[in-house]
């Protein structure tokens, strides 16, 4: 199952009532599961109630904000391939993205909340 990470009240607090209440749980949960997948599901490894509070609060105002830039620019089309090729041997490219925020679709607004928490750090 799961987790949402904020409510429909939350929604109200943080957003910009861009999304009608009717659709507003299906983008929430979207954006739930890309909230989590930025940060490489620490949050559902470590729980979201074992978190601190400005974490919890960071990861609201993040879902809230992705909520919104799923419903105006969709996040699962993967435009992220530039070329392939198909011969001897495949070969991918990838276009050229200096953006965390960029390859994982998240929202630049959501993902500068996740850095604050702490729970995105890559190692590299």
């Amino acid at each position: 199952m799961i987790t949402i990470y904020a409510t429909n009240e939350d929604y109200k607090k943080y957003g910009s009532s861009k999304l009608e209440e009717k659709e507003l749980e299906k983008y929430l949960e979207l954006a739930s599961i890309d909230i989590n997948r930025a940060t490489l599901t620490r949050i559902e490894k470590r729980g979201f109630s074992n978190l601190t509070e400005n974490q919890k609060d960071l990861i609201i105002k993040a879902t809230c904000i992705q909520a919104e830039y799923i419903k105006d620019e969709g996040t699962y089309e993967d435009d992220s391939v530039e070329s392939y090729s198909i011969g001897g041997d495949l070969t991918v490219n990838e276009k050229e993205s200096n953006e965390i925020a960029d390859k994982l679709k998240i929202s630049k607004v959501a993902f500068t909340y996740l850095r604050k928490t702490g729970l995105t750090n890559r190692i590299i």
